[in-house]
C-alpha cells in the first residue's frame, strides 16, 4: 500500500493585507531565532549570510525563512535517501534488555 502524503494548503495572505515593510512580530521574531539554531546543523557555505538581530521587516524575515527552510529540507531529502540505503539493525526490546542484565547479576 502507497504511503499517504499529507498536505496542508496554506491561502494566500489578501493583497491589502500583506505589508512588506511592517515591523515583525514577537512570534515571527521567535521563529527567526529559532531558525537561526536550526541552521547551525547546516555546512558553513549553506548558512544565511544575515544576522537575524538585524532584520525589523515582515520582507526581510520571509527571505530569511525562504532561505533556511530550503536548504533545511534539501538537507533532509538527502537524509532520508541515506537512511534508506542503509540496512537497519535490530535492538532488543527494553524487557529482553532487563532480563539480560538480571542473569548476568545473578550468575
Amino acid at each position: 500500500m502507497a504511503k499517504r502524503k499529507y498536505v496542508v494548503r496554506v491561502p494566500r495572505p489578501h493583497k491589502p493585507r500583506y505589508e512588506p515593510d511592517r515591523p515583525i512580530t514577537d512570534l515571527v521574531r521567535n521563529q527567526l531565532l529559532h531558525l537561526s539554531v536550526a541552521q547551525r546543523s547546516l555546512p558553513k557555505q549553506h548558512r544565511a549570510p544575515m544576522d537575524v538581530y538585524s532584520i525589523e521587516t515582515e520582507a526581510q524575515a520571509s527571505e530569511y525563512i525562504r532561505h533556511i527552510t530550503s536548504k533545511l529540507h534539501r538537507r533532509s531529502a538527502a537524509n532520508v535517501k541515506a537512511s534508506k540505503k542503509r540496512p537497519k539493525r535490530l535492538r532488543a526490546s527494553a524487557k529482553n534488555r532487563g532480563t539480560r542484565q538480571r542473569r548476568k547479576i545473578r550468575s
